[in-house]
């Protein structure tokens, strides 16, 4: 049975890893994986100056800091105290905390009014709320964007994932390898499944397969949705 998921969980993680594992993952990430991921969602928001943006489920702040950086008005958002502790200390010790906000709330009831936002950017969190969450999520996500608003989400594959999940128990059959097993992840979707929750909220989009580890398999025609790692849209409240 799968363990509740709250707030407290995530303090817990932050706290276990402690401020240099921050640093380390999101804010000068030591890793070629974890610096494509930032690239590819970054690349996409292309955070102006004077644009308000608005970094949903945020952690420890990784896509605010880049909003801040290019003097765009920069807030985050998460239910994790301990995460928003890291956030607004590196905010100050990376120099953006002149233009960043951070909130501790619910991402299914966003605290600030209707058009607010020109941009939104969901990045590593639509895994971990249910199917009926994300549609609130993308109801609340329409209501605080501008006419005209654009967003970013990413997230993993889930049919990669779930073909991942395969090959660790033959593994595991084979060779008595220890699967690799996370909680947090039970909000899995594919590509297909999202987009109708993103048609039911009024959005358009735009899509392509992404892979933070093995960029190639993104490319490769009829297979990379299923090899595909990860799963990006640009959206846009029109």
């Amino acid at each position: 049975m799968r363990r509740e998921i709250n707030a407290e969980v995530y303090d817990q993680n932050v706290l276990a890893e402690g401020l240099q594992v921050q640093i380390d993952n999101y804010y000068q990430p030591k890793t070629i994986a974890q610096k494509r991921r930032i690239e590819l969602v970054v690349g996409l928001l292309d955070p102006q100056p004077d644009q308000k943006i608005l970094d949903i489920g945020c952690g420890v702040g990784t896509f605010a800091y880049a909003a801040a950086k290019q003097q765009s008005q920069a807030y985050g958002l998460d239910y994790s105290h301990e995460s928003l502790k890291v956030a607004k200390l590196l905010a100050n010790r990376f120099k953006t905390g002149q233009n960043s906000v951070f909130v501790t709330a619910s991402a299914l009831s966003l605290p600030y009014k209707d058009n607010c936002f020109d941009k939104v950017v969901i990045a590593d969190f639509i895994e971990h709320i249910t199917d009926p969450e994300k549609k609130l999520l993308l109801e609340e996500v329409w209501r605080v964007l501008k006419p005209g608003g654009e967003g970013v989400v990413f997230t993993p594959n889930a049919i990669r994932e779930n073909i991942g999940e395969i090959y660790w128990k033959l593994r595991h059959l084979v060779s008595k390898e220890k699967i690799p097993k996370t909680d947090l992840h039970y909000g899995l979707i594919s590509r297909r499944k999202f987009e109708r929750i993103l048609k039911q909220n009024n959005f358009k989009f735009s899509f392509k397969y992404a892979d933070t580890t093995r960029p190639y398999l993104a490319r490769i025609p009829l297979f990379n949705y299923l090899l595909a790692l990860n799963l990006l849209w640009k959206i846009k409240k029109v």
